[in-house]
C-alpha cells in the first residue's frame, strides 16, 4: 500500500526495493522462497517479518532511523541486520534478540526474552516477563520493565567493578545505567560489588568476586541466612559471592550453610560464619593484628573489639600478626610479615605465608622479603607449612604426630611420629621424640633424634645429618645414588657417602654427609639404595679403609 504501491500484488518476487521515504516492507507469508531481500533505502523504514523464513535485510549506513519488527520466533534467534538501528519483538514468545556494532535500540515482548547489545551505545528494554540483558561493549541502557530481570556480563572478557553506590562500573560496564534491573550478573572474573542503598541482588558468575561496603556511610549487618540486612545492605541478595566486606564502622556479618569468607574491615565487628567452612579476613588492615579464638580477645588493627563466632579460617594482615587457635581444627594464616601462630588443641593447620586466593585484592608478596615466623602446633595432629621466603623461620610440631614443610627455616617436630620435609636450601630438622621421617630436598640439616627415625635423601645435592638417637632402627634413603655406585669417605670425623671421586683436600658435593660419625654419632643402622637394595656399611667401597683412618 501506499504510493507507488498502492493496489499491487507481489508474488515469487525475490527482491523487494523501498523508496527514499518512510517504506514499511513485510515478509510473508511464505515458506518457499528460500531467500527473500528487502531494501528500504533512504527513511525511516519498518520490515516486519511475520511468517516463514527470515528475509535477508540491506539498509545502507546513514539510511535513516529503521526498525525491524518481529512477530515470530527464530530457533536460533533473530540478529539485526547491518545499518538497522531497532529490533522489536511484538509477539508473545521467549524471543531471543541480538543487535549489530551500531547503537541499538531492542525491545522485548511480554516473555522471558534474551536481548544481546553489540558493540554500540545500545539501549535494552525487557518488557515484561523476566528478561536477560546483555549491553555488550559501549554505555548501554538497561531497562528491565515489568518481571524479574538480568543484567549480565557473562559475555565479558574482562573482570568489572560495580559500584551502586556512585552509580561508576568499569570494564564493560563503563557508562550503563540500570532501570528496573533485579539482578546484576558479574562476569567469569574476578568481580566488584560496591554496595548501594538500592535493593538488587550481586551475582558474581565467575571468578573470585567481592561484595563490599567500604565506602557505606555508617555499619551494615548482613544475614545471608535470614536476609535480615540493615543499612546500605537492606535490600541486597547474593548470589555466587566469594568474599564480604564490610563498612569501616560496627557491623554483623552472619553466614549460612556454605563457605563464606568475611573481612570487617575497620571498626568493632561481629563475624559469625554459622555452618560450613567460613573464614576472616585481616588482609585489609593497615596494622598487625592480634586474634585469639579460645578467648575472644582481638586486638590491633581491624581486628580491635571485633568478635569471631564459628570460624574455622583466620588469614592476618600483611604485616606482625599474632593468631591463636581454640580447641577446634582452625586454619591459620599469617599471610606477610613476621607472624606468632599458635594453633593451641586440635588437628590444625598452619601458614607461615599467604596461601589463600585473596583476588580480587592485590598483594605483592616479592616485596616482602624472607618471613621470620613462629609457629607452634600445640596439642593434636597438625599441619604446618611455612611461607616460601621463610629464613628465619621457626616451626614446633609439640606434642602429636605433625606434618612439617620448610623451605630455608628450622622445623622441630617435637613429640610423636613427625613427618619433616625441607625443601629449599639451609633448613633444619629436627625430629625430636618418636619414629619420624625427614626428606631433605635441595640441600640442608636433619637430626631424628630419638626413635627409629627414616632420612629420605631426596637430591642429588649433599645434605648432613647428625643423628643422636640410641633406638638402633634409624635408617637412610638414598634416592639419587644406585648400590653399584655408592662410595663412602671419611673426612675428620665425618662419614660422606657419595656416589663421584672428589679432589684430595676437598669435600664431595653431593651425598651425605654423616657429621660426627667417627665421634660417637654412628646410629644409622639401615641404608637403601635408588635401586631399593639394602647395604650395610661395610659392603661400601672406601668404608673399610676409612675405620681406622
Amino acid at each position: 500500500t501506499g504510493g507507488d504501491a498502492e493496489g499491487t500484488i507481489l508474488a515469487n518476487i525475490e527482491t523487494v526495493i523501498g523508496s527514499a521515504f518512510n517504506d514499511v516492507l513485510s515478509s510473508g507469508p511464505y515458506t518457499v522462497i528460500p531467500t527473500v531481500r528487502l531494501e528500504g533505502g533512504a527513511g525511516d523504514d519498518i520490515y516486519n517479518i511475520n511468517l516463514g523464513l527470515t528475509p535477508y535485510i540491506i539498509e545502507q549506513a546513514g539510511g535513516g532511523n529503521d526498525e525491524v519488527r518481529v512477530s515470530v520466533i527464530n530457533a536460533s534467534g533473530t540478529v539485526l541486520a547491518a545499518n538497522v538501528e531497532r529490533l522489536t519483538y511484538v509477539g508473545t514468545g521467549a524471543f531471543t534478540g541480538y543487535g549489530n556494532d551500531s547503537d541499538n535500540i531492542i525491545t522485548g515482548g511480554s516473555g522471558s526474552d534474551t536481548l544481546y547489545g553489540g558493540a554500540g551505545a545500545d539501549q535494552l528494554i525487557g518488557g515484561s516477563g523476566n528478561d536477560t540483558l546483555y549491553g555488550g561493549a559501549g554505555a548501554d541502557q538497561f531497562i528491565g520493565g515489568v518481571g524479574y530481570d538480568i543484567a549480565s556480563y557473562l559475555d565479558s572478557q574482562e573482570a568489572m567493578t560495580f559500584n551502586l553506590k556512585t552509580s561508576v562500573y568499569s570494564g564493560t560496564a563503563a557508562g550503563d545505567t540500570y532501570t528496573g534491573i533485579e539482578v546484576i550478573r558479574g562476569s567469569n572474573f574476578n568481580d566488584v560489588f560496591y554496595g548501594g542503598s538500592s535493593s538488587m541482588m550481586e551475582d558474581g558468575a565467575g571468578g573470585v568476586d567481592l561484595v563490599t561496603y567500604e565506602q557505606s556511610d555508617s555499619g551494615v549487618t548482613i544475614d545471608l541466612t535470614n536476609g535480615t540486612d540493615i543499612g546500605e545492605a537492606a535490600g541486597h541478595t547474593y548470589a555466587n559471592i566469594e568474599f564480604f566486606q564490610g563498612s569501616n564502622f560496627n557491623d554483623t556479618l552472619s553466614g549460612s550453610g556454605l563457605k563464606e569468607i568475611f573481612i570487617g574491615g575497620a571498626g568493632a565487628d561481629v563475624i559469625d560464619g554459622r555452618a560450613g567452612f567460613d573464614s576472616a579476613f585481616y588482609i585489609t588492615s593497615t596494622t598487625g593484628v592480634s586474634i585469639n579464638l579460645q578467648t575472644q580477645t582481638n586486638q590491633g588493627g581491624d581486628a580491635e573489639g571485633d568478635v569471631l563466632l564459628n570460624i574455622e579460617h583466620v588469614l592476618g594482615s600483611h604485616f606482625n600478626d599474632v593468631l591463636v587457635g581454640n580447641t577446634g581444627v582452625n586454619y591459620l594464616e599469617g599471610g606477610l610479615g613476621n607472624d606468632v601462630i599458635d594453633g593451641g588443641d586440635g588437628d590444625d593447620f598452619l601458614y607461615g605465608g599467604l596461601t589463600s586466593w585473596i583476588e580480587p585484592f592485590k598483594v605483592d608478596s616479592s616485596a616482602n622479603g624472607p618471613q621470620a615466623d613462629i609457629l607452634y602446633g600445640g596439642g593434636g595432629n597438625d599441619t604446618i607449612v611455612t611461607a616460601a621466603s621463610d629464613e628465619g623461620t621457626q616451626a614446633y610440631g609439640e606434642a602429636g604426630s605433625d606434618t612439617i614443610t620448610v623451605i630455608h627455616g628450622m622445623a622441630d617436630g617435637g613429640e610423636g611420629n613427625d613427618l619433616l620435609t625441607g625443601r629449599g636450601v639451609g633448613f633444619s630438622l629436627s625430629g625430636g621424640q618418636g619414629d619420624d621421617r625427614l626428606i631433605l630436598q635441595t640441600g640442608g640439616f636433619a637430626n631424628g633424634g630419638e626413635g627409629d627415625d627414616i632420612y629420605t635423601i631426596d637430591t642429588p645435592k649433599l645434605v648432613t645429618i647428625q643423628d643422636n638417637g640410641i633406638s638402633g632402627g634409624d635408617k637412610l634413603i638414598l634416592s639419587y645414588i644406585g648400590s653399584s655406585e655408592l662410595l663412602a669417605d671419611r673426612i675428620g670425623d665425618d662419614l660422606y657417602l657419595h656416589r663421584s671421586s672428589f679432589t684430595p683436600g676437598q669435600t664431595p658435593q653431593e651425598g651425605v654427609r654423616l657429621k660426627d660419625w667417627y665421634a660417637g654419632y654412628d646410629t644409622i643402622e639401615q641404608i637403601q639404595t635408588a635401586d631399593m637394595q639394602l647395604v650395610s656399611l661395610s659392603g661400601i667401597k672406601g668404608f673399610a679403609d676409612d675405620l681406622f683412618a
